[in-house]
């Protein structure tokens, strides 16, 4: 798309940040001359990411959703990455209805994990609340 449109900068978001990271990638592999950008992550009133996917949930879910923004912003400061995804997973499983697939420390790069928490460190989560899957992450 990016060979017939031709664009001078391109947008995505940074809530999906392995696309992002992969569509930074290839630009520079295939040295294209686009100006990827990274969107800030746009929150609810109440903290949650805000996504089309929050439409499938019911009342109770979507308040139960809550603990994903609650989980994102227990970063304060921790630097091992280890004892950060374990402490956030912790706080994850206090909620009945949430069922995490995966919360991982990564480079914001490359996407390897990590164990310390350094610039430019990303840590991701996906978890189902009843049937939909959510995404939110952050990033140091």
């Amino acid at each position: 798309l990016f060979n017939i449109v031709q664009p001078d900068r391109a947008y995505f978001g940074q809530k999906d940040a392995q696309q992002l990271a992969v569509i930074k990638h290839m630009v520079d592999d295939l040295n294209m001359n686009v100006e990827v950008i990274g969107c800030p992550i746009i929150r609810e009133e109440d903290g949650l990411a805000k996504s089309s996917r929050n439409t499938y949930l019911s009342a109770e879910e979507r308040k139960a959703a809550l603990i994903l923004s609650k989980t994102i912003f227990m970063e304060e400061g921790e630097t091992d990455a280890v004892k950060l995804v374990e402490a956030m997973k912790k706080n994850i499983e206090t909620e009945p209805l949430a069922k995490i697939d995966y919360v991982k420390a990564v480079d914001g790069l490359t996407m390897q994990q990590v164990t310390e928490l350094k610039s430019p460190a990303l840590v991701a989560m996906a978890v189902y609340i009843g049937k939909t899957r959510l995404i939110d992450n952050f990033m140091i």
